[in-house]
């Protein structure tokens, strides 16, 4: 999911500059939402786990795309065994066909266990800007906010507020704590104390972010714990109306994860605790500075990174990337945090 989203303003700074240029992407069917309201862009939903499977799903899909447009460059945004046969066929029927520079060798070096290369690397919407120069396309990258929600979804959400009698009169606090791998996720023991603190500091009302029968059940015990205080967001939403309620938060607390690119790129403000991966090797927050991301020192630990989008192990059996990060350390950022943009505001 990551890796779509920060396409976004990429694509949107492409259309921006040039107005007679149409962009049709193809992508997973639950991540068309992501460019949705952007003028010229049109988006493909590709089912390639059950319509598009396999080789001949995927000649089938290239078969489809070629009938539907007469295209002046395809690139490749994934460069995946997918896409790789894909392009392919798109160069055997006579199209311009362009990679992006993955930077595999240079990930792999930063992140193997001994060794290590850790040179800071280009983010990965500055590997999709490269790509689209080499095509032709100059331009800057546009300002955020690059995901927009309509109309209609900032309306369900403000009918949801209401309804839950939420009034935007206190602190509203983002919580997004889980991963898709453990070596990416801060001890959920950490949070019902971390919680308990925000609420008698700001009296905050806390929105907790996440999927799944096992993450709703976690904020289902959350909320139990603070019920005037922790509204259970996953589940409830759309990805749409998601995006809407992270432009009304004046933080979000989360992972190296998706919930991490969704905040950054809606304009949230957030705070970011990194274990096993790290911002360097091309997925920091976009757009945001070092203030909004908390993680062990590689002098502390030279073990990190150990993968490049998280593992399920840790070398040394106890994932002190994350064990050591306390409550208190994450308090004192947050505190920081919402201190200066207190003075901001006034």
């Amino acid at each position: 999911m990551g890796d779509v989203l920060l396409l976004v303003p990429v694509i949107r700074s492409l259309v921006a500059a040039y107005p007679d240029v149409e962009v049709k992407v193809v992508t997973r069917p639950k991540f068309a939402a992501f460019f949705e309201g952007i003028d010229r862009v049109l988006v493909y939903e590709a089912d390639v786990d059950k319509k598009y499977a396999g080789f001949f799903g995927i000649r089938k899909l290239f078969m489809t795309l070629l009938a539907r447009a007469n295209y002046s460059v395809v690139i490749d945004m994934h460069d995946h065994v997918r896409t790789m046969v894909l392009r392919s066929l798109f160069k055997l029927a006579g199209q311009k066909v362009l990679v992006f520079k993955k930077g595999r060798s240079e990930k792999k070096a930063f992140v193997r266990k001994e060794r290590k290369i850790v040179n800071p690397l280009p983010h990965t919407v500055e590997r999709y800007h490269e790509v689209l120069q080499r095509a032709g396309f100059d331009f800057p990258i546009v300002p955020g906010p690059y995901l927009i929600p309509s109309v209609e979804s900032k309306t369900i959400l403000s009918d949801w507020l209401n309804k839950n009698k939420l009034d935007k009169n206190d602190r509203w606090i983002g919580v997004a704590p889980f991963a898709l791998h453990p070596s990416k996720i801060w001890p959920i023991s950490n949070y019902p104390a971390l919680i308990d603190s925000l609420i008698k500091k700001y009296a905050a009302k806390i929105f907790l972010f996440g999927g799944g029968e096992t993450e709703i059940d976690y904020f289902n015990d959350l909320h139990e714990l603070f019920p005037e205080h922790c509204i259970v967001v996953a589940g409830q939403l759309k990805l749409q109306q998601e995006i809407a309620l992270m432009q009304q938060l004046d933080l979000m607390i989360c992972t190296d994860s998706s919930n991490m690119h969704l905040a950054a790129l809606s304009g949230t403000p957030l705070l970011s605790i990194w274990g096993g991966t790290h911002p360097d090797v091309g997925f920091a927050p976009y757009g945001k500075g070092k203030e909004s991301i908390l993680q062990i020192s590689r002098n502390e630990l030279p073990c990190r990174p150990c993968s490049v989008f998280g593992t399920k192990t840790c070398h040394r059996g106890d994932f002190a990337c994350l064990t050591n990060i306390s409550t208190t350390s994450v308090l004192t950022h947050i505190d920081q945090f919402l201190t200066k943009t207190e003075g901001l505001t006034r």
